[in-house]
């Protein structure tokens, strides 16, 4: 491996010294969690490992449900476990990737105690009470972060590892389109060279059930084009990323600048947003539509969220889509009212 990818901006010989001797390590990812989270996750994992001798377990809320995602899971062999199964108290070094305490995207309670936080998003108040904490709003995806470390502390990386770290940086800066930096391109490169192309493969054109294309027809359906502001009321979701997965397909869209998907799941309303303006700061924008109606962030040009009230029906997502997107028109200088469906309407 070469040293292309960025060094820790600490002493990360120092830091992994000083967790030598610990006792079991967790590693708790975001809810949901997506394939730079998941990679990132098993990056830690090895270097904990390897370079402080500790026994290290990873967790995760929520579930995996975007077939890519479920497919890197499967071709792989990653082995996670659940975090609502887990007594914290057993584990003597905690430490998040690619989320940070308090954020409301993941299980860690809150003021709880944490040791390390690698990230990529905008840094929190909270994430800076941990020891470690190595937070780069600047990189595309924190998987570049702990394949950094790796490449740094001289842990040898195999091709199933390589395969997740690089399908990670593949999905999160679509193929090095969106956001990415000098160290994802230089990553992409060198984990091309050890990653396992067939398994790769097989992750990125997972086989889908006839409900995801039906899904697909229900999003297209129900689009809705106001200026250059596509939105989009996706109802029940059977998984909760579908929101991204949407919002990704739909940005695609000749006139739109900025997507916002919506959708349930078991209560929960979700929605994400993406923007092709590399100026356009989504992190920022979700967070004021959903300003006291529940949490959210991100970065550049994408993000995520969710509500707190519950959601009881189909009447109520319903209104809470029509609230967010009558934000998202006002933050956009957009009229709500001037709205046209993404196809022609069928015939009665």
């Amino acid at each position: 491996m070469s040293s292309t990818a960025p060094a820790a901006t600490f002493d990360l010989d120092g830091a992994l010294a000083r967790l030598k001797g610990r006792g079991p390590a967790l590693v708790l990812m975001h809810d949901n969690p997506d394939p730079d989270c998941m990679a990132a996750a098993e990056c830690l994992r090895r270097l904990l490992e390897t370079r402080a001798g500790l026994t290290v377990s990873v967790a995760r809320g929520g579930i995996i449900g975007r077939p890519e995602n479920r497919a890197l899971v499967s071709v792989l062999g990653l082995e996670h476990v659940r975090s609502d199964q887990l007594d914290l108290a057993q584990f003597d070094v905690i430490a998040m990737v690619d989320t940070q305490p308090e954020t409301g995207n993941n299980s860690l309670p809150l003021a709880h105690r944490i040791d390390i936080v690698v990230d990529h998003h905008p840094l929190t108040a909270a994430a800076t009470r941990a020891p470690w904490c190595d937070v780069r709003e600047g990189i595309g995806a924190t998987s570049t972060i702990t394949y950094g470390y790796l490449c740094a502390a001289g842990v040898p990386l195999d091709a199933r590892l390589a395969t997740a770290l690089l399908y990670a940086i593949k999905s999160e800066t679509r193929d090095l389109g969106r956001e990415s930096s000098a160290y994802e391109r230089a990553a992409y490169s060198e984990l091309l060279a050890i990653a396992d192309l067939e398994q790769l493969h097989r992750i990125a054109e997972p086989k889908v059930s006839s409900a995801h294309f039906a899904a697909l027809d229900r999003a297209i359906r129900r689009a809705e084009l106001r200026g250059n502001l596509l939105t989009v009321n996706l109802g029940a979701l059977d998984y909760p990323d579908l929101v991204a997965e949407i919002a990704d397909l739909l940005l695609r869209h000749d006139r739109a600048r900025w997507v916002m998907c919506v959708g349930q799941h078991r209560g929960t309303v979700f929605l994400s947003i993406r923007t092709d303006d590399k100026e356009g700061r989504a992190g920022e924008f979700i967070k004021r539509i959903v300003a006291g109606k529940g949490s959210a962030g991100g970065h550049g040009q994408i993000a995520g969220g969710r509500l707190t009230a519950p959601t009881a029906d189909a009447r109520d997502l319903g209104r809470s889509y029509r609230q967010l997107v009558a934000r998202a028109a006002l933050e956009l200088e957009l009229e709500y009212a001037h709205v046209e469906p993404l196809v022609p309407r069928p015939e009665p």
